[in-house]
């Protein structure tokens, strides 16, 4: 009896035992399958594909780690790292790319782009030019390329070399593939940058005979007869751009703006008022609307908006606050 009982235990000893080794490879095997290569990088393409750029750097970095290696792969996790500020790890995966497709430009503007953000964040001259030196590799090998036409313009614009961006955007503009209108205001921008207003100003003319629906162009026309005090001029530009797009709001503060400077307090306010129907949280619209209740004498009205200003991220509005004795604590 006693013998038949512990042959009973154990049989049943071996079957747990069994079953325990059993599911424990089940585990294992199931794990193993799950932090494979292709579902890492399958995962990582997901994350990616959706924008979650935290998690897709996550995969990406799992499947370099197990040898996985692609041009494909490789832009992408550059392009993630780029989307969560690692800029200097994107640059690193970005050359791996091109090592791996030397002729695709894409590669070459990504690096360029890394650079310059990185560049932008520390106000890197050398950051700058290096990032132009793989931009001018991409247009080598795109011609076609307008975002390397336009970041190669804002790197040498960002180093003080307003007449280098002009040579590109010029080469842009002979392509005639891109924005011409686009590209002679882009002009313009680098002569009021060297504060070459009338020069600024023939090139945003010829931006607005381009493409006479061009707003920006107004805008910019009447910033420069600002700066050439013709207030008319500047007036009559204003009221264009707002005819053409009601809905965009610069030309409305720069408006509100130009009557604030010559005490036209009112005219300014009605202006402001304007722009914030179209933007409520516009800083600059409500701290020239506050300022203007202050001439007016209105002061209700004008800390009301400072405080908005303030709360929209406008530091003059914040000492205007704190000089009529307004804690914002």
């Amino acid at each position: 009896m006693f013998s038949r009982m512990s042959d009973k235990n154990l049989i049943y000893s071996i079957v747990i035992t069994a079953c325990f080794i059993f599911a424990s490879a089940g585990i294992y095997i199931a794990r193993n399958l799950g932090y494979s290569k292709d579902v890492i990088l399958q995962k990582a393409g997901g994350y990616y594909a959706d924008k979650r750029y935290f998690m897709a750097v996550r995969y990406f970095s799992k499947a370099v780690d197990l040898n996985a290696s692609s041009a494909g792969l490789y832009r992408n996790y550059g392009i993630s790292l780029l989307r969560v500020g690692n800029y200097n790890l994107a640059v690193k995966y970005f050359k791996l790319a091109v090592g791996l497709d030397p002729v695709d430009s894409d590669n070459y503007y990504y690096i360029g782009d890394a650079l310059y953000r990185e560049a932008s964040a520390s106000n890197n001259r050398e950051k700058f030019l290096q990032a132009v030196r793989y931009l001018e590799k991409a247009i080598n090998l795109d011609q076609y390329s307008e975002k390397s036409y336009l970041l190669i313009g804002l790197c040498f614009r960002s180093c003080g070399l307003q007449e280098n961006a002009r040579m590109f955007y010029k080469k842009a503009l002979l392509s005639k593939n891109f924005s011409t209108a686009g590209f002679y205001n882009l002009i313009g921008n680098t002569f009021r940058e060297e504060g070459r207003y009338k020069e600024a100003l023939s090139y945003y003319e010829k931006a607005k005979e381009n493409d006479n629906s061009f707003v920006a162009a107004y805008c910019s026309i009447g910033d420069m007869y600002l700066k050439l005090n013709n207030h008319a001029e500047a007036l009559l530009n204003y009221r264009k751009a707002i005819k053409i797009d009601g809905y965009f709001i610069i030309p409305h503060i720069s408006l509100a703006n130009s009557y604030y400077d010559r005490n036209n307090f009112s005219e300014a306010a009605e202006c402001c008022l304007k722009a914030l129907k179209i933007n409520p949280d516009s800083d600059k619209a409500n701290y020239i609307l506050g300022m203007s209740y202050k001439a007016l004498g209105r002061k209700k009205e004008c800390v009301e908006y400072l405080k908005k200003a303030a709360f929209c991220g406008s530091d003059d509005a914040v000492g205007e606050l704190r000089n009529i004795g307004i804690d914002l604590r």
